[in-house]
């Protein structure tokens, strides 16, 4: 059975749609992905086994006129290509994981008569998605109490997939604790400027600690730059610094506990892993989504979340010293973890939507 994924955007779009592609792969089903153009989709699914096909997408929300205009046109491009794609391809499922990039594969899909479906990673769909919900035949969702936004007869709750490489466990490779900052795969400014003031205390308070601090693209050269200041030789030997971590099970592997944003994939691999988290969402994220993911999350032990504009260098410091120094309570909240992880995700979506396919 041939299948069509489209995911772009963010990491958090595109992985659950990578761990459903290789999951397919597996199984001897054909794959084809359509992403968009940008830097970080590029870097994300460079090397595939798979054919990777492109989409130039822009936002509406929050924009200027002019600017909406240009992405009203960039969109209507985009659905003429997708007329192409699937033209050419032929798939019999087309499965989106959301955002603008959706729009013209899942119209286009559904006007040449393909089985769609949709994926939501967040409790909170966005606008894109709950237009798109209307046109799908399966709506996947990851965190229960989401299924009221959509049509009911079309939600199956399938949790989030998680890409292999992710979920093999690997081995920590040093012996003290260890911090893993993420900010995304964009990064996140605020959270880089708030490490440079919060790891110098850490790395001195716990002399065994180990810090991994994922920048992003954008911010890797000034961080890198603000460390060297800052820190003692010492301490920069404790310390790795990268903008984008390919290998992240084993960034996961070396770390006791996250600091970093709340976005649904980064959670879904925390559940899978077990890893508490200090999480600080993203204010402006659509229906302000993040702080519900964490919010979730926090109410069942899993995590401690602090709103951005009361996240200060002391009081992140203080609860990240707090957290290092009580290894129950980091146990706990490991557990809590994994109680929230869906191990089958993939194969719940590859047959509710095969069987969508053989009983047409």
């Amino acid at each position: 059975m041939r299948w069509l994924i489209v995911a772009g955007g963010t990491g958090g779009h595109i992985f659950p749609g990578l761990a459903l592609a290789q999951s397919l792969l597996e199984r001897g089903r054909e794959v084809y992905f359509i992403s968009g153009t940008r830097k970080i989709e590029r870097l994300i699914l460079k090397n595939k086994p798979f054919p990777v096909l492109e989409l130039e997408v822009e936002g509406f929300l929050g924009r200027a006129l002019k600017d909406k205009i240009k992405a009203s046109y960039k969109m209507i491009k985009a659905f003429l290509k997708a007329c192409k794609f699937i033209k050419t391809i032929e798939p019999q499922i087309i499965f989106a994981t959301g955002g603008y990039i959706s729009f013209p594969v899942v119209l286009a899909g559904k006007l040449k008569g393909k089985r769609t479906s949709l994926h939501e990673q967040n409790l909170e769909p966005g606008l894109a998605n709950k237009v798109l919900s209307k046109l799908v035949d399966k709506v996947f969702i990851s965190i229960p109490g989401s299924e009221k936004f959509f049509p009911s007869k079309k939600v199956v709750f399938s949790g989030n997939p998680v890409r292999g490489e992710i979920k093999k466990r690997r081995e920590k490779e040093h012996s003290g604790k260890g911090l893993l900052i993420l900010g995304g795969s964009l990064g996140a400014r605020f959270i880089n400027q708030l490490a440079l003031k919060v790891v110098p205390q850490l790395l001195a308070e716990f002399e065994n600690l180990l810090v991994i601090h994922q920048t992003g693209l954008e911010d890797l050269d000034w961080v890198r730059e603000e460390y060297l200041k800052i820190l003692s030789q010492e301490q920069l030997e404790r310390i790795k610094v990268f903008s984008f971590i390919e290998d992240m099970a084993w960034a996961y592997a070396q770390a006791d506990l996250i600091l970093g944003r709340a976005g649904a994939t980064t959670l879904a691999e925390l559940f899978a892993l077990g890893k508490p988290a200090l999480f600080i969402p993203f204010p402006y994220a659509t229906k302000n989504h993040q702080e519900r993911n964490a919010e979730i999350v926090a109410k069942k032990g899993g995590a401690f979340y602090l709103r951005q504009e009361v996240a200060t260098p002391d009081r992140v410091y203080s609860l990240l010293k707090e957290l290092f120094q009580d290894e129950k309570k980091l146990k706990n909240m490991a557990k809590a973890m994994e109680d929230f992880y869906v191990e089958n995700s993939e194969e719940i979506i590859i047959k509710e939507m095969e069987a969508l396919v053989e009983n047409a």
